[in-house]
């Protein structure tokens, strides 16, 4: 004997699938939502600040830098960085400025350009260079 279903078993067979869906779609978000992390745990700009704390405190609120560091993609989001931890300060990706910053997270190189001096050190691959030939220019 084969029973025909009815509207309303058949209404409630949709509710109940309905149902089902809703509460594993709601049961994925929120394992996501419990397991994202925390902004402040990978936060890379912070680490970047924290980086060229020392860099910052030791130039001038204002002006224009010059920038020298790796190559490639990484280097591209290194200037990046630098440029968003200087700021208010200019960073240009030039050597053409009195000052240069050295930006060298992976490996200092073993030798720079001769018209640039190393003034200080600042250790984790920063370095704040002395273009000598701005110098020149300046006089």
């Amino acid at each position: 004997m084969d029973e025909k279903p009815t509207p309303q078993r058949a209404a409630g067979r949709t509710a109940t699938a309905v149902l089902v869906f809703t509460l594993c779609c709601l049961a994925s978000s929120a394992r996501l939502f419990m397991h994202a992390t925390t902004p402040a745990s990978d936060d890379v700009a912070q680490r970047s600040d924290q980086r060229f704390a020392a860099v910052k405190a030791a130039l001038p609120a204002t002006g224009v830098l010059g920038y020298l560091g790796e190559s490639g993609n990484t280097g591209t989001a290194d200037y990046y960085l630098a440029q968003y931890a200087l700021a208010p300060l200019i960073v240009e990706h030039s050597l053409n400025h009195p000052f240069v910053i050295g930006n060298f997270p992976t490996a200092k190189p073993a030798s720079f350009p001769p018209n640039l001096q190393l003034i200080t050190d600042f250790g984790n691959g920063l370095l704040l260079l002395r273009n000598r030939s701005r110098d020149k220019d300046a006089k």
